[in-house]
């Protein structure tokens, strides 16, 4: 491995200006055309794909200017921008943007609105609702963007983001050297852009694992299943495997206790077999033991006559398993936070002036640093929010419970590597359902809708996720990782503002009701109806989720405990909390399953040398998949002008 580089001014710069021509390209090229997208889940394709297409064009720089070609050092550094760049691109920016643009739009033709738009603070509606149509339905001829309308709006979400974006930095900082150097966390998915780059100083394709035959074990097959799903979405008489199993529809008309199994569904995705072939064998074997047990539990009070919804019952089966996850997925954020107490413990002795820090030359930023950068960015989010109507202890709840699924989802990101995951229930309803809406306030509850479905409500795309990942890279890489995080913090204003023009450029010149549905509808559509259901009928606290709760932290101490005791235990808290999570059931489970069958066929007949020697193959599954998308993807859209294919990337 190459050893001791820094993070470059040009790796920071060339990575900051890709992700921002990105963030003005995918708007139109994900939400209107419906030719390709950024990515979703904790391994974007987007960053990915970039990459593997810099070790491309490096190879030939090499040859022909050495002194221009790129480092590992770089190539990593850019990579690992632009996956934290997803969480502005795909989530943040066209989220805040539908939630500033949809109440004007709509109240000129639905009722009610009266009574949701005093809820909403001013400073976060655009100055003149006379041109909002514009961005529904396109600007008249030669009418450009009114920039003046928005730029109150989004300079105070960007506000928000830039210090989110600090506030994770300076989290990841403190937690990462605990969970990689002492708890030794696998991070599975930094194995994938590790392949591409190599071991080389200056990485090339021919150095990296594309020459490995291992590698094209799992490459091709992959590749050709991708390449004949692109073309029977062209030309349907061309045959392709199926993707897709709703076996849950064999239970639908069958009553209770069996119709409890009605939405059970098996989604076979390459990407994901490969990567729960990387992660320890306990993790991918309790995520799909664990969903089946889940399974089982509403079998079982179905016989009893209860449904899963609870329907005149009570007690409802699902609701309560759903909060039992949402309560072990804080259970796994605090004792992460316990357990890297000694990086807050320096971090807090640093500012009392009683004793100094050592330096750590691999380290983001010094723990004294990331702790003051850490409550200096959480500062100013409190703030934003008492200028929004939140009261500071309303605030203060949601955000220990978004700082919990956001702690968890990056602990499970590092631990299992799941593409897909999140906390079963969001904040908002955690909230709600344990103190309930009342005492909260009905500008809280506002600000708690905006908050959540702007930030908060798509933990796998967290911006944690992403850094924690980076993290690790460099430590894989031996970098030196000082100055990272600033140069993120400046590239994240930046990304804001290009994908801000993205959104608006292809809003105001196509109509914004011609995009997929989501983000920029359904987001915020989901957002004001949730509040409109708050006016209608308050939430009150529940005794069964609070139990609920309770008794999923529990269960999450004591597997957690049987893990850590026990060497042959097979189970882990990780499978217990996304039992009920809907991407586990739609995404996850089955893949989860073949993953784990894979790698334990290979260990057991072949043993522990021989599945080292096959990791490559399950690389190869990932590349395949996301590579050979995205060269069909535009094969499609340039050579056949096909469009709005749906492809088989999660």
């Amino acid at each position: 491995m190459i050893g001791g580089q820094r993070v470059s001014p040009r790796a920071l710069l060339l990575g900051t200006l890709i992700a921002m021509a990105a963030a003005v390209v995918v708007p139109y090229t994900a939400y209107f055309s419906a030719t390709w997208g950024y990515g979703w889940g904790t391994l974007p394709n987007g960053p990915v794909v970039i990459a593997f297409v810099l070790v491309a064009i490096n190879g030939l720089a090499a040859r022909l200017r050495p002194a221009m070609a790129l480092t590992r050092a770089d190539v990593l550094v850019i990579y690992s921008i632009l996956a934290i760049a997803a969480a502005l691109i795909v989530v943040h920016v066209p989220y805040t943007i539908g939630l500033t643009a949809y109440p004007f739009y709509r109240a000129r033709n639905e009722f009610g609105w009266d009574t949701i738009l005093p809820h909403i603070p001013t400073w976060l509606l655009p100055r003149d609702p006379e041109t909002i149509p514009w961005f529904w339905e396109g600007a008249p001829e030669g009418v450009g963007i009114p920039w003046g309308d928005w730029m109150v709006p989004l300079t105070a979400w960007a506000g928000f983001a830039l210090a989110l974006f600090v506030a994770m930095l300076c989290l990841g900082a403190l937690l990462s050297r605990d969970w990689i150097e002492r708890q030794r966390l696998t991070f599975p998915l930094t194995q994938i852009p590790l392949a591409m780059v190599g071991d080389a100083r200056n990485p090339t394709v021919a150095r990296s694992a594309f020459r490995l035959s291992a590698f094209w074990m799992g490459f091709l097959p992959c590749s050709i299943l991708v390449v004949f799903a692109w073309l029977h979405g062209v030309f349907p008489a061309v045959p392709a495997l199926p993707r897709d199993f709703p076996i849950g529809q064999n239970f639908a008309g069958a009553g209770l206790p069996w119709s409890a199994l009605s939405d059970m569904t098996v989604r076979i995705s390459p990407a994901v077999i490969g990567v729960m072939a990387l992660v320890p064998g306990e993790v991918s074997f309790s995520v799909w033991a664990f969903y089946l047990i889940y399974r089982l539990y509403l079998v079982v009070c179905g016989s009893f006559g209860v449904p899963p919804s609870g329907g005149a019952v009570g007690f409802a089966p699902r609701a309560f398993f759903q909060y039992a996850g949402t309560g072990g997925f804080i259970v796994i954020s605090a004792l992460a936070l316990y357990r890297s107490r000694d990086a807050f413990a320096a971090g807090f002795r640093w500012l009392l002036r009683a004793r100094s820090e050592s330096e750590d030359p691999q380290a983001p930023m010094t723990n004294a640093a990331a702790l003051l950068g850490f409550v200096l960015a959480n500062g100013f989010m409190v703030w934003w929010a008492l200028q929004a109507g939140l009261t500071w202890w309303s605030y203060g709840a949601i955000m220990l419970v978004f700082y919990g699924s956001m702690i968890g989802t990056a602990r499970l990101t590092a631990a299992a590597g799941l593409l897909q995951h999140m906390p079963p229930v969001y904040p908002r309803a955690t909230v709600l359902h344990m103190l309930g809406a009342r005492p909260i306030g009905l500008k809280s509850v506002m600000g708690y809708s905006l908050l959540e479905m702007g930030y908060m409500q798509a933990p796998m795309n967290f911006g944690l996720n992403y850094i924690m990942n980076s993290y690790k890279l460099f430590h894989s890489g031996r970098m030196r990782a000082r100055g990272f995080p600033l140069g993120v913090a400046i590239a994240t204003v930046g990304i804001f503002a290009a994908c801000t023009f993205g959104v608006l450029w292809a809003g105001y010149r196509y109509g914004a009701i011609n995009f997929v549905c989501w983000p920029v509808t359904a987001v915020p559509t989901c957002a004001y109806r949730m509040f409109s259901t708050t006016l209608a009928s308050p939430e009150t606290p529940d005794n069964w989720l609070r139990l609920a709760m309770v008794v999923g932290g529990g269960v999450t101490v004591l597997l957690s405990w049987l893990s850590a005791n026990f060497v042959s235990w097979p189970l882990s808290p990780i499978g217990f909390v996304l039992a009920s999570v809907f991407h586990t059931n739609r995404d996850v489970w089955a893949n989860a399953f073949l993953g784990w069958l894979l790698a334990a066929a290979i260990r057991r007949f072949g043993g522990l040398r021989l599945y080292r020697q096959l990791l490559p193959a399950f690389v190869g599954l990932v590349l395949g998949h996301y590579l050979t998308d995205a060269a069909m993807s535009l094969f499609c859209t340039v050579v056949l002008g096909a469009r709005g294919v749906t492809t088989i990337v999660p």
